[in-house]
């Protein structure tokens, strides 16, 4: 367990919050040379603190500092992207909920122009 101890001294962790894109991770790993590491740590979840897996990145204190640092900078930029992204507006609007009036008239175009035929709900 000794040996153990002096193998990390000098190395830092950067706890990766919850919901951080895998893509912004492994950004991180490549440009500041860190080790990706599972360790064990208390975790408050809902008033409740559990001791729980968590990803952290090791490595010296300042290359911790500047990954910290471009983590959220990436975060935002991965954040903005998604706001901009053009597939993510046509969804968007694909599963926007319909008006009343939107409703009645998908109604009425859906059994007017409906492939079903209404006497044996076969389609035609």
């Amino acid at each position: 367990m000794e040996s153990g101890k002096k193998d990390l001294e000098g190395l830092y962790d950067l706890a990766i919050p919850p919901g951080i894109p895998v893509s912004v991770i492994r950004e991180l790993v490549e440009k500041f040379e860190v080790d990706l590491v599972k360790r064990k740590a208390r975790v408050d979840v809902i008033g409740e603190v559990d001791e729980r897996e968590i990803l952290v990145l090791r490595g010296d204190l300042d290359t911790i500092k500047q990954a910290e640092k471009y983590m959220f900078e990436a975060l935002d930029r991965k954040l903005e992207e998604w706001k901009r992204d053009e597939r993510g507006e046509r969804y968007r609007k694909m599963y926007k909920p319909l008006s009343k009036e939107e409703r009645e008239k998908k109604a009425a175009e859906d059994v007017g122009g409906s492939a079903l035929d209404s006497s044996s709900g076969m389609m035609r």
